[in-house]
């Protein structure tokens, strides 16, 4: 099930707080999709460090919009390292 925000409306650094605050309650196997009015940069380092994977896309009319999802985790209860050509991207 997808999620979205569209907060292309709001000046930094309001989009990159709702999109954290919309993350700690995501459901389990569940995907956050934001619209925002610009790549948000200074958050991919957070989503890296918490364990969650992303997909950016530019928008043709301006903006990004980002798919968060959490990564899988290994059997032995540790993030897995993602696979060759996984969606995980870096802007």
């Amino acid at each position: 099930m997808a999620h979205l925000l569209d907060l292309r409306h709001l000046p930094p650094p309001e989009p990159m707080q709702r999109i954290l605050d919309a993350l700690e309650v995501l459901p389990v196997r569940a995907v956050l999709v934001a619209l925002t009015p610009f790549r948000p940069v200074p958050l991919l380092p957070m989503l890296e460090a918490q364990g969650w994977a992303w997909r950016l896309r530019d928008l043709p009319e301006g903006g990004c919009r980002i798919a968060i999802w959490r990564r899988p985790r290994s059997r032995a209860g540790s993030i897995a390292a993602p696979a060759a050509g996984a969606a995980t991207a870096r802007a």
